[in-house]
């Protein structure tokens, strides 16, 4: 069990990218979960033949997210997030891939922890099998307050090496999980995109601008400039 004098978690989240790239429905806490979950993975560990697992303390996530019912929101988090299944971008590949982020959860009620088990087909993923991954800032990911702007903030991060991404229409809904909501552009760039773009720039530790790609009056993508900005003080 992890030491129950923990303090906020500092050390990054790192990602395969085609975990960012994939489309899944979250809450913001169910999304938190799961970073919090990353971070504390080793990535030079051998988890070929053992199982993914960490754990969570109500302490620790009371003084990670500033959460005044830490266990009933753990508790409540785990129960959704267990089902959850992720979709791998169709781009990628002509096989339309579905899998689920975890195999197990155990709740630990007296101890006040919760143990989480990696599903096999994301462990992979999580531990060097693949060779793109991409580090987020778990003091970041603490200050930001919705699903979108988490989303936004991996979707950015992946890169800032090069300070630039042009992303079309159709892959930024199916990241944001916004295939069948908010049916106009103007709608989604009202509702998602500005205000995810407005937290990200005064919360995390990169800063972007955003300009439309269009062909003709249409808009086809976004094009986002990206750069990094002196993390600030969270805690």
């Amino acid at each position: 069990m992890v030491d129950q004098t923990i303090v906020q978690n500092k050390f990054p989240a790192v990602q395969d990218n085609q975990l960012i790239e994939a489309c899944y429905s979250m809450t913001l806490n169910e999304k938190r979960l799961l970073l919090l979950g990353i971070s504390k993975i080793n990535a030079l560990d051998n988890f070929a033949h053992k199982p993914m697992r960490f754990e969570v303390t109500a302490k620790e996530w009371q003084q990670q997210f500033n959460d005044d019912s830490p266990w009933r929101t753990l508790k409540r988090t785990a129960d959704k997030l267990l089902p959850r299944q992720l979709i791998f971008d169709p781009k990628v590949s002509t096989v339309i891939k579905k899998v689920n982020w975890f195999d197990s959860v155990y709740y630990f009620v007296d101890e006040g922890f919760i143990s989480v088990q990696f599903s096999d087909s994301v462990k992979g993923r999580l531990y060097g099998l693949h060779r793109n991954f991409t580090q987020l800032e778990m003091l970041a990911i603490s200050e930001l307050n919705s699903i979108h702007a988490v989303r936004l903030y991996e979707l950015l991060k992946q890169y800032l090496p090069d300070h630039k991404r042009k992303i079309s229409l159709e892959s930024f809904r199916f990241a944001m999980d916004c295939v069948d909501k908010h049916k106009t552009t103007k709608k989604l760039k009202a509702q998602v995109l500005n205000p995810a773009l407005k937290q990200v720039n005064e919360k995390s530790d990169i800063f972007c601008t955003v300009t439309d790609v269009k062909e003709g009056r249409s808009i086809t993508g976004f094009f986002f400039s990206i750069r990094q900005q002196e993390q600030k003080q969270l805690f």
